[in-house]
C-alpha cells in the first residue's frame, strides 16, 4: 500500500512538473521583439519664410536597418503640441524591386524636400517612424521636443 502511494504522488508530481513546462512553453513566444530599425537623431525646427508663412524644417537623418533586411517605410509626423493632432508631412516607400539598402545597413536619407508647411504661431514636435522587413511594426525612431514656430514676421 506505501509502495503504490509512493508511485501515486511520484506520477502526480511528474504530471504537475510537466504542466508547468508546458505552461511556461506557452508563455516564452509572447515577448515583444526589439525593434530591428534605428534611426540616427531627429533634428528640427520652424523658421518663417514669408509673411504668414511659416515652415517646418528637419535636418537630414540615416537610418540602419538590420543587416541583411530591407527598408519598408519611413514617415515623418508633425504633432501639434496642443490638442495632439497629428499629420504625415513625409512618406517614403522604397521601390519594390530594388528595395534599400543596396547594401550593407545604412539607408543616408535624402529627402525630396526638408522643409514643410506649418501654421505661425503653433507649437509642433516631429517624429520619425518607420519599419523594415525584421520588423512585425512600425517603430518611432525618433523625436524632436516641442517648439513653436514664430508668430509673426519680424
Amino acid at each position: 500500500m506505501k509502495k503504490s502511494r509512493l508511485v501515486l504522488v511520484g506520477v502526480a508530481l511528474a504530471v504537475l512538473g510537466l504542466s508547468l513546462v508546458w505552461l511556461n512553453a506557452g508563455r516564452a513566444g509572447s515577448a515583444q521583439a526589439a525593434a530591428a530599425i534605428l534611426a540616427s537623431p531627429v533634428h528640427g525646427g520652424c523658421y518663417i519664410a514669408g509673411p504668414s508663412d511659416c515652415r517646418l524644417h528637419v535636418e537630414p537623418i540615416t537610418i540602419n536597418v538590420t543587416p541583411g533586411k530591407k527598408l519598408v517605410y519611413f514617415q515623418l509626423i508633425a504633432t501639434r503640441a496642443v490638442g495632439g493632432a497629428q499629420r504625415v508631412i513625409y512618406d517614403f516607400r522604397p521601390d519594390l524591386s530594388n528595395p534599400l539598402p543596396y547594401s550593407g545597413s545604412t539607408v543616408p536619407v535624402s529627402m525630396v524636400a526638408q522643409d514643410f508647411a506649418a501654421t505661425c504661431g503653433v507649437a509642433y514636435s516631429i517624429s520619425l517612424q518607420g519599419r523594415d522587413t525584421g520588423d512585425s511594426a512600425v517603430y518611432n525612431l525618433g523625436s524632436t521636443g516641442v517648439f513653436t514656430c514664430p508668430a509673426m514676421v519680424p
